[in-house]
C-alpha cells in the first residue's frame, strides 16, 4: 500500500542506542513475524519529518507495538509524552499495541502471540483501499435536531429517540455505499465530549468490514479537521467528509486527485471529482453550492440521519 506509515528514516539529529534488552528479548521470539515486522521506525507526516520512534510497525496491517521498559516510561513527565504520542499515533489511523517491561521479561513469547493473532486476523480483512471519514460532529447535532423535529411532525404516532453517534456513523457508511475497512475522526468541541468520548478508540466490526473510531476535541475543532486532513492525507485512499461549511473546501479538494474521472451509464457519462464522497446537506441549502466540490459524489446527511432512527427509504 503506497505511503502507509511514512516517513522510514531517521532525522538528521538521532544517534541510535540500539535495541534495549526487552526489545531484543522481544524480537528472538518474532518467528514467522520477522519478515513482515520493522523494527526501530521512524513515523510522521510529510511536513513533520521523523516526528516519533516507534519500537516495532507492521506497516500492511496498521499496527504499532511499543514496549514499556520501567526506565524509560514510569516517571510523570515520560507517561504524558507517551499520552501525547499515542493520540498522535492513534490520530494516523493506527492501533497501538502496549506491552510493559515486566510482561516482555515474563513471557515475551505469549506478547509476540499476541501481536500475530491480531495481525493475522487484520491481513485476513486487510482492504484493497484505505478509507477515512471525517466528521463535523456539531453539523450532525444540528441537521440531527432539524430531521428529529421534522419527522416527529410527519409522523405524529411514531416514537422517536436521538440515535447514536455510532449508529450514525455506521448508517452514513451505508449511504455512501462503502465497504471494508474505515478509520473515522470525529471532531467536536471540548464541551460536547461527555457526549461521544466513549467511542475514543472503539473498533465495531460489522457484516462489510471494520470501522475504528477516533474522537478529537478542538475549540477550533473545523479548523483542525481541515488540518488533520492534509497532514495525514498520506495515509489513506478515499475520504468521506460528513460536514457543509466552507472551510473544508480547499484542504478536501488539495487531497483528491485534480483530475476528473468519468461514470458511463448507458449512453451517459458523469464526470466526477474521485476519491470522496460527501454527506452534505441538499443541493438548495449546501455551502458548496458553486465550487468544485459540486462535483464530488455525494449523499443527503437527513438520509443517513433517517435511516438511524428506523425510517425505511419510502418513508425519508
Amino acid at each position: 500500500m503506497n505511503h502507509v506509515g511514512q516517513p522510514k528514516t531517521a532525522p538528521s539529529w538521532y544517534r541510535d542506542r540500539g535495541q534495549s534488552y526487552i526489545e531484543a528479548e522481544f524480537s528472538k521470539e518474532l518467528g514467522d513475524l520477522a519478515s513482515a515486522i520493522e523494527s526501530e521506525q521512524w513515523f510522521g507526516d510529510k511536513e513533520k519529518h521523523g516526528r516519533y520512534r516507534v519500537d516495532f510497525i507492521l506497516r500492511d496491517a496498521r499496527l504499532i507495538i511499543e514496549l514499556d521498559g520501567h526506565a524509560y516510561h514510569s516517571s510523570p513527565a515520560q507517561l504524558e509524552k507517551d499520552a501525547i504520542r499515542q493520540r498522535y499515533l492513534t490520530r494516523a489511523g493506527y492501533t497501538v499495541i502496549r506491552f510493559t517491561g515486566r510482561e516482555i521479561n515474563k513471557n515475551p513469547a505469549s506478547c509476540v502471540d499476541e501481536v500475530r493473532t491480531i495481525y493475522k486476523e487484520r491481513i485476513q480483512r486487510e482492504p484493497a483501499k484505505y478509507r477515512v471519514m471525517y466528521v463535523d460532529y456539531p453539523f450532525v447535532c444540528q441537521e440531527l435536531s432539524k430531521s428529529l423535529l421534522f419527522y416527529k411532525e410527519l409522523y405524529p404516532e411514531r416514537d422517536f429517540s436521538r440515535p447514536a453517534l455510532d449508529k450514525i456513523i455506521f448508517s452514513a457508511i451505508e449511504w455512501l455505499h462503502e465497504k471494508s475497512f474505515v478509520t473515522v475522526f470525529v471532531f467536536h468541541l471540548p464541551e460536547n465530549g461527555h457526549e461521544i468520548e466513549y467511542l475514543n478508540g472503539t473498533v465495531k466490526e460489522y457484516d462489510k468490514g471494520e470501522i475504528r473510531i477516533n474522537t478529537i476535541a478542538e475549540e477550533w475543532y473545523s479548523l483542525e479537521l481541515a488540518e488533520h486532513m492534509v497532514n495525514y492525507s498520506h495515509l489513506f485512499d478515499e475520504f468521506l467528509v460528513v460536514a457543509d461549511d466552507p472551510v473544508y473546501i480547499k484542504p478536501l479538494l488539495s487531497v483528491l486527485p485534480s483530475e476528473m474521472s468519468v461514470l458511463k451509464m448507458g449512453e451517459f457519462e458523469l464526470s466526477y471529482i474521485g476519491n470522496g464522497k460527501l454527506l452534505r446537506r441538499g443541493n438548495y441549502e449546501t455551502t458548496y453550492i458553486g465550487t468544485e466540490l459540486e462535483s464530488v459524489r455525494w449523499q443527503k446527511l437527513w438520509y443517513a440521519l433517517a435511516s438511524s432512527m428506523g425510517l425505511s427509504l419510502y418513508e425519508m
